[in-house]
């Protein structure tokens, strides 16, 4: 699906940080979505937890560093890290190359689909926060 240009897949699941949720082969794969990784365009470093951390619900899991802030990662659910994207480590900023096919870690967790949003649901919650954004900004 699509909004605003900004594609959401519809094999994932969606969180309102810009957060993509994918489960895959027994584990949750966690992204960033296009449209977050257009906000934190060159992602400077990144913070990954450790394999067999356990992380508990709305704890933060992954930090990262833009030119411009530094956003934070939680989810909804406790979750027991399984991977880390250590191709992340040398340069975080691949993310911004793929970010529906770089992942950052993979987790093993039992969340509520009332937590997360379907692609339709992300596309619907999205596109309204881009029109007030571009509404706020209209006479600038």
């Amino acid at each position: 699906m699509n909004v605003e240009g900004f594609e959401f897949p519809d094999d994932r699941l969606y969180l309102k940080n810009h957060v993509w949720v994918q489960p895959h082969s027994g584990r949750i794969r966690i992204g960033l979505t296009e449209l977050g990784e257009s906000l934190s365009k060159e992602i400077v470093h990144i913070d990954l937890p450790d394999v067999g951390d356990v992380v508990p619900k709305d704890e933060f899991l992954i930090a990262y560093e833009t030119i411009k802030a530094v956003s934070q990662i939680s989810l909804p659910f406790e979750c027991m890290v399984t991977g880390v994207n250590d191709e992340l480590w040398d340069d975080p900023n691949i993310i911004n190359s793929d970010p529906y096919n770089i992942w950052m870690v993979e987790v093993r967790g039992d969340y509520e689909k009332s937590d997360l949003m379907t692609a339709e649901d992300a596309c619907a919650y999205y596109g309204a926060l881009i029109a007030k954004e571009r509404e706020r900004y209209a006479g600038y």
